[in-house]
C-alpha cells in the first residue's frame, strides 16, 4: 500500500491519526443526527456520542501535531550550511623587530616563532 511505502514514519503516523479522527468525528456526527431523530429512552447514550467526538477531534489534534513535530524534525536533520571557507596566505617570517624603551633601549623583542622575549625594565640613571 502507498501509505507505508513512504519515508517519513512522521508523517505516516500523523496520516493515520488525522484518517482515524477525521472518520470517528464523521460516523459520531452521523450518529447524533440518527439520536437528534430518534430520540433514545435515556440520556447515557449522548455521552458515549460526546465522548466518541471528544477522542475522533484529540486523535485529529495529536496528528497535526506529529505532523507539525515531524517537519520540524526533519528539518533539524538536514546539516547545515557552511561558509565557503576564504584562502589565506601565511604570513612572510621577518626579521624581529626590537620595541625601544623611552631611554633607547631595548625592552622586549619577538622572535620567529612567535614569542615575546622581554627584558627586565632598567632603572633610570
Amino acid at each position: 500500500m502507498w501509505i507505508f511505502n513512504q519515508a517519513s514514519s512522521a508523517a505516516r503516523t500523523a496520516l493515520i491519526y488525522i484518517t482515524v479522527g477525521a472518520l470517528v468525528v464523521i460516523w459520531t456526527g452521523a450518529w447524533y443526527l440518527y439520536l437528534y431523530n430518534n430520540p433514545p429512552g435515556t440520556n447515557t447514550v449522548y455521552y458515549w456520542c460526546g465522548g466518541l467526538m471528544v477522542s475522533g477531534l484529540t486523535l485529529m489534534a495529536i496528528g497535526f501535531g506529529l505532523g507539525h513535530i515531524g517537519r520540524s524534525a526533519r528539518n533539524a536533520d538536514m546539516p547545515a550550511e557552511v561558509a565557503p571557507t576564504a584562502a589565506v596566505t601565511p604570513p612572510t617570517k621577518a626579521a624581529p623587530m626590537p620595541v625601544v624603551g623611552p631611554a633607547g633601549q631595548a625592552v622586549s623583542a619577538v622572535v620567529p616563532d612567535g614569542r615575546v622575549l622581554a627584558t627586565p625594565p632598567q632603572k633610570a640613571r
